[in-house]
């Protein structure tokens, strides 16, 4: 048999095998659930977004060690946070709110002064997204 007769004949058993594929559709479909819908923060005050600088969007990983409390702080710009593993206790003055696995909560820009703190068994994990503009720091400390 010729070289070229056995290209010939890979050449149709490709195109046979190839072209008898019918495209697949997607049996599953996309799920969409919503976690969190808001124009205000935790604590009440109503969202705004800085307008004087170029904005920038921020997604953070945060990882809270078990047992620790972070220092009173604010935030100088609005942030959504999801609750991705562990417990969390928030605490703004007297109004302490706690979250787990699967929460979510907004915090709205210059909100008053709180803490969160890790009260579960591991480290806390928790997904981010800030909503800022350059050179704005995403927490002050107090």
């Amino acid at each position: 048999m010729s070289k070229f007769f056995k290209i010939f004949l890979s050449f149709i058993a490709f195109f046979i095998i190839f072209s008898n594929n019918k495209t697949v559709k997607a049996t599953e479909k996309i799920n969409i659930t919503p976690l969190i819908k808001t124009s205000k923060g935790l604590g009440g005050k109503k969202i705004s977004y800085p307008r004087w600088r170029q904005a920038e969007l921020r997604l953070l990983k945060v990882e809270i060690p078990k047992g620790l409390r972070t220092p009173i702080h604010t935030h100088p710009a609005p942030m959504i946070v999801y609750v991705s593993q562990g417990k969390l206790k928030h605490v703004r003055g007297n109004v302490i709110t706690y979250f787990k696995e699967g929460d979510s909560f907004v915090e709205s820009n210059f909100g008053s002064k709180h803490f969160v703190e890790n009260i579960g068994t591991s480290t806390v994990i928790l997904f981010v997204g800030v909503s800022s503009a350059v050179e704005i720091p995403t927490t002050i400390n107090d």
